[in-house]
Formats: C-alpha cells, sequence, structure tokens
C-alpha cells in the first residue's frame, strides 16, 4: 500500500465553508473502486484533502492489490478520527455506503463514527435546471466553473487501468490513477463557489424597469417580447443563461444584473368568477350578468351559471404569471392552470420585485424541464 501526499500552497476555502461546517475539521473524500456492486468488488484507492495553515492537502491512500483493501480501510478510518465532517460528491448514494459495507466486512469500528456528511451533489440540486441543462456531474461543474483538469477518464474507464497495473506495476498507470482521484478531491474544493449560486433563491432584487421589443417568430409573424430588468447584491463567480420554453433569463456576475425576457401574448382570455351560483349566463351572447337581472328577461334566454361558464371574456396582451401576482388573473379556460395578467395594464411596480422573485424561483421549483 502506498499514500501520497501533496499540498497545494496557498489554497484555501473558496467558499465560506463555516456556514455549514467547522473548516478545520472537515474532510474530502473520493474513492476508487473495481466496479459499482459493493459485494463483488473491491476498493483501491481513498482520497482525502483538508486545509492547512500552508492550502489544500491531499492524501491518497492506494492499494496496489485488491488484496490491499483491509489494510486500505484501516489506514484510512485511523487517519480520519481527526476530522468530525465528510464532504463528497454523491458520496451518500455511493462513496459511503460502499466504505461502511466493507468496514464491517472486516470487523472494522469506527468508520464515520460522530461525523457530519455534507454531500456537494445534493446540496447543489436545486440548480439543477438553473445552471446544468445535461448533467450535474462533478466534471460538468468543474466545466461550467471553468476549473481545468488534466485527467480524462472517468472512474468506470479506470477499472481496467487498474486491472492491468497489478498485474505489470507499471509507472504510467500508476499516475493515471492517482491523478484521477487527486483531481476529484482537488476539483471538490475548487468548485465549491458554485453554492453561491443557492443565494439566488431567497436573495432580495430590486426592479430596474423593462422595455418591449418586437421580433419574428420562426414562421416569420410578428410577435412582442418583454425584458424586464432586475439587480441583486448576491455575488457569484460566473454569469450564466437559462431558459424554459417561454422564458430567458441571463444573469451578470460583474454588475449583479438580471435580465428577464418573457413573451406577450396578443389573445382572448378568459377572467372566471368564484361566486358562479350569483351569476346567470346567457347562451345567445355567451356572456353572463349577476342573477337579480335575469328576472327581468323572457324565460329560455338565460340558465344559471356553472364555474366553466361564469367568466368575462377580454382582448389585450397578456403574460404568463408564476403565481397570481397581479390581479385580476386571467386564464385560457377553467382547468388551465397556467396565470396570466394584462400587460401592462395591470402590472404594478411596487409588486415588480415579487414578480421577478417568483420568475428565477420557477428554475428552483422545476422538477423537469418545461
Amino acid at each position: 500500500m502506498k499514500v501520497i501526499d501533496k499540498v497545494y500552497k496557498g489554497e484555501h476555502p473558496l467558499y465560506p465553508l463555516e456556514r455549514l461546517c467547522d473548516v478545520s475539521h472537515a474532510l474530502f473524500i473520493d474513492i476508487e473502486t473495481t466496479g459499482l456492486k459493493k459485494e463483488t468488488t473491491s476498493l483501491y484507492l481513498i482520497g482525502c484533502g483538508y486545509y492547512t495553515e500552508e492550502g489544500f492537502k491531499v492524501r491518497l491512500f492506494f492499494g496496489e492489490r485488491c488484496s490491499e483493501e483491509e489494510m486500505l480501510l484501516r489506514e484510512f478510518v485511523s487517519f480520519s478520527r481527526g476530522f468530525d465532517h465528510l464532504i463528497h460528491f454523491n458520496g451518500t448514494g455511493f462513496d459511503i455506503p460502499y466504505l461502511s459495507y466493507k468496514a464491517e466486512r472486516y470487523d472494522i469500528s469506527g468508520m464515520f463514527d460522530g461525523m457530519q456528511q455534507l454531500d456537494v451533489y445534493r446540496l447543489c440540486k436545486p440548480l439543477r435546471y438553473l445552471l446544468f441543462s445535461q448533467t450535474m456531474r462533478q466534471k460538468a461543474i468543474e466545466d461550467f466553473l471553468g476549473i481545468d483538469r488534466k485527467d480524462m477518464y472517468d472512474g468506470g474507464q479506470l477499472i481496467e487501468v487498474y486491472k492491468q497495473f497489478e498485474q505489470t506495476g507499471s509507472d504510467e498507470l500508476f499516475d493515471m490513477l492517482i491523478t484521477h482521484n487527486l483531481e476529484d478531491v482537488l476539483g471538490m474544493h475548487r468548485m465549491l463557489p458554485v453554492l453561491y449560486y443557492l443565494d439566488l433563491k431567497d436573495a432580495d432584487i430590486s426592479y430596474i424597469g423593462y422595455e418591449i421589443r418586437p421580433y419574428l417568430d420562426l414562421e416569420g409573424n410578428r410577435c412582442e417580447e418583454v425584458i424586464f430588468s432586475y439587480n441583486t447584491r448576491v455575488s457569484f463567480p460566473k454569469s450564466f443563461v437559462s431558459k424554459t420554453d417561454t422564458m430567458y433569463l441571463k444573469a451578470s456576475a460583474d454588475t449583479g444584473n438580471i435580465l428577464i425576457r418573457l413573451p406577450l401574448y396578443r389573445t382572448q382570455m378568459k377572467l372566471f368568477f368564484d361566486n358562479y351560483k350569483d351569476y346567470c349566463y346567457l347562451p345567445d351572447e355567451d356572456t353572463v350578468i349577476p342573477r337579480e337581472l335575469a328576472s327581468s328577461l323572457l324565460p329560455g334566454r338565460y340558465r344559471k351559471a356553472t364555474k366553466e361558464t361564469c367568466c368575462k371574456k377580454a382582448d389585450g396582451r397578456f403574460m404568463k404569471q408564476p403565481d397570481a401576482v397581479f390581479s385580476p388573473v386571467f386564464k385560457t379556460s377553467l382547468k388551465d392552470k397556467k396565470k396570466y395578467f394584462r400587460f401592462p395594464e395591470d402590472f404594478d411596480e411596487k409588486a415588480a420585485d415579487i414578480f421577478g422573485r417568483e420568475l428565477i424561483n420557477v428554475f428552483f421549483k422545476m422538477k423537469k424541464r418545461n
């Protein structure tokens, strides 16, 4: 078994980790195995990272043979007792249960005793649709932040590399194996600034103004869109663009400006009344009137209004809103879950900050792409 130490001088926390744990007692971990099934595969590398006065230090416990698995585990447990927080990337789903199973198998006590855990992947999950349209793997987050790495492989690709190393002891293969794990551990430290984007969820934003712009759709039809301008004091490391089918958001890391682009719909909408029992429906006019006025009409001219017919139709320009920020709220039909308001008639600048907050939080609430 080999123990490899490497210090990245001057590299200290890039995010205020004290929000989450005691930085001086936090240990980053990442493991490498010969497969995913813990019952039939072997552990061959445990990478650890922690902060020192000198910088960020990485210690790798490397098993030169699968038969050194128990020795590897015992060395790691002994070393990790000096820490009380474990930081990992999706370790909840793989690394932790894998190590716990192996420790039980070898009757090793003390694995993770009294240690709290921070799963960076799970912390980042609310950012899934705001920042990462395809995947939220560690390398994807590193790419987004502009973090370079020499390693070009993933753990699965290195399984065969490790098997070859066991047979040959090749220095070149050894370097490939430890470089991958070392950069995974180092990458977790360097990618922590992605957590700054979580602050956007509840941050105060200030409304600046809006602009209506004409444009042509893909079929050449003349349309209109509104670009809302906001500002936030939240600091985040890199500008980004995000979008749904009907919304485009652009945020500047340099200025804190946020532009939100929404389409305007020139159409007819319906305003439904909750107190439908107080109205009567006139089929010929396709409208409703208060029930007390219907008594003056000829029989057959009217009937009781229903939830579906008790509405007022309006033509104009409408905009979709995530929640009922502006009223009255219009819909295309009673069953339509989408809410609309007339723009600019019912747009109230006093509620513009709330409107922007709701629009940004659409990305935090999404379960899947719209």
